[in-house]
């Protein structure tokens, strides 16, 4: 996944991120000594933006801020950003949290997007951070 820039020439410099297909084939050849739960669910995240037809590296990045801090995924129509997508397994920790919503509002107001969303593996609310309003659904609702 090329991550965004207005910019063809740095967007191409730029690292991509790599996903796999299917998450039992993670499971299966990855040597962890501890569950990655927020890596295996933004890679199912991955996998279901593509399933609606997103397509890497003209519809669907991933972005980094000025002050570097991640997006992970930034869906495009035509030359506007539409969404911006942050995906965290557990957002109950509040540093977890502020990390999450500051880097979306930070972004949003980069990008000039206002539609933000949060998926979690199992949480749902509506949030108001900085002036801006972020859905935060659960991997089964999104």
């Amino acid at each position: 996944l090329p991550r965004f820039n207005n910019k063809l020439k740095l967007m191409n410099k730029a690292p991509k991120k790599v996903y796999v297909v299917d998450n039992g084939f993670v499971q299966s050849t990855a040597f962890n000594i501890s569950e990655n739960l927020g890596r295996l669910l933004e890679n199912q995240v991955f996998v279901e933006l593509l399933r609606r037809g997103y397509t890497p590296g003209k519809t669907l990045f991933y972005y980094r801020t000025r002050n570097d801090k991640e997006i992970d995924f930034v869906t495009r129509k035509g030359i506007k950003v539409e969404q911006l997508i942050q995906v965290c397994y557990d957002m109950t920790s509040e540093k977890t949290r502020k990390r999450e919503l500051d880097a979306l509002v930070e972004a949003a107001e980069e990008l000039h997007c206002d539609t933000l969303l949060v998926i979690t593996n199992n949480q749902y609310e509506i949030i108001d951070w900085k002036n801006h309003k972020i859905k935060v659904v659960n991997i089964g609702d999104f």
